[in-house]
This record gives C-alpha cells, structure tokens and sequence, in this order.
C-alpha cells in the first residue's frame, strides 16, 4: 500500500463526503470500538483506497461476511494464550506450514523457520505487553518487524485497525486481525480504530440524527444514540 496515494484518496473521499452529507465524518477520527461487540470480519472493501468513503451496494450482505472468531488467525491465538499450544500445534501455524510447502510466502517470510522466530515471537510480545501494560495504539506501541519485509512493514500495518460500518450500523472488522483477537482473548473493552467505508444508507442514518437533533429524534434513529459512531451528532 502506497502511504502517499492512500492519504490522497483518503483528502479526496473527505472533499466528496463533505460536499455530499449532511454529516461527514472525519476520516482520520478514530472510534472506540470493544471487540466483544464485532461478530463478523469483512473484507469485501479494498484496504488501498483510502478512509472514510460511503459506498452502496451489497459488499455488506451476510455472503460477504465470515464469523471472526472461526477465522484460522483467531482460532489459532487463542490455541496460543488461552489453551499454551506450542506454535507448532496451532491452527495459524499449520496454515502458515502448508502455504510455505506449497512455494507460497507468508507475510512476507520465506521460510517457515523465519515466519516462527519473527513472526511468531512479535506475538507472543505483542501479547504479553497488552496482558501487562494494557491496549496501546499502534501510534503509541512498538512495532517490531524485519527491516527487509516489505509486507510487515506495508502502511496499513502501520495504521490503527481498519473497520467497515453497514447499512445497519453493524461493524465489521477489516484489517488489524491479530491486534483484534489479542485484544478480544484478553477482554480489552476499547480499541481504536479507523473507519474504512461506510454503507450509504448508515451514512443518510447519521445524516437524519444529526438533521434531527434540533427538533427531537424519532424512534428509529434514537435506537442508534449509543452508537460509537454517531456521538456527538445529536
């Protein structure tokens, strides 16, 4: 992901979005999400088009969306630090195994062997400073890499978490996976995030609660006030 042309498309989408809505959303400002209230992951939303765009369509419809806690990365981690399986024994390893066997790289590694003694023990640290020192940002945390893995040390790795808004309001996690599992097996309640895209009926919704706060909300926008995305706007 080019870091450059990220932010540009991100300027471009906040230069429509205001021009548009009634109640744009800074793209840069982060949510407070507690991942015990994320079900499903989605990645029907491309990562390189920048924050903050209002999409249609159907990329949010249950056919796109895989329950997060049945991915092979979170049941995998939580083999590791619920259950002490040796990396070798997990879910996440194995998959890593067989994609290397069959000529693929992982993350960026090319050999199982570096995948485990990188990749695996930033893990087992990335963990064990959240159990110990709490949730920090990525802004705020170390972010330990190779030097020389391009995919590790990719611009969106380097961002908060990435979550995508559906036409129900209902938040789907995007990018940030391992950050999120950890954080969920260790009952983090707040982990800041980016917004990638919303849907462009949950946008008309905030459109409506913040029309509508002058004069009293209606039922149906009222059921949203808790919503973390909507505060502030009534």
């Amino acid at each position: 992901m080019n870091r450059r042309q990220f932010r540009q498309y991100t300027a471009w989408h906040n230069y429509c979005n205001e021009r548009t809505y009634t109640a744009p959303a800074d793209p840069w400002k982060l949510l407070e999400i507690d991942p015990a209230d994320v079900e499903y992951y989605n990645g029907a939303c491309r990562l390189n088009w920048g924050l903050g765009r209002v999409q249609g369509g159907q990329w949010d419809r249950e056919e796109n969306c895989t329950p997060i806690r049945e991915t092979t990365i979170y049941s995998g981690l939580d083999q590791r630090f619920t259950h002490g399986y040796d990396w070798e024994e997990t879910a996440l390893y194995r998959r890593a195994k067989e994609q290397f066997e069959n000529g693929k790289r992982v993350r960026g590694y090319e050999s199982i062997d570096a995948y485990r003694n990188v990749r695996c023990t930033y893990l087992d640290e990335l963990y064990r400073k959240i159990e110990r020192e709490g949730y920090r940002s990525n802004a705020d945390a170390a972010h330990e890499a190779a030097d020389d893995n391009a995919y590790e040390n990719a611009y969106a790795h380097h961002l908060e978490p990435l979550v995508v808004i559906g036409r129900s309001g209902d938040i789907y996690w995007t990018e940030g996976f391992h950050r999120f599992a950890i954080a969920s097996l260790l009952d983090v309640e707040a982990v800041p995030v980016y917004v990638l895209c919303r849907h462009e009926q949950w946008q008309r919704v905030r459109d409506e609660i913040f029309t509508a706060s002058s004069r009293g909300l209606p039922p149906k926008q009222r059921v949203h006030l808790d919503h973390p995305d909507v505060a502030g706007l009534a």
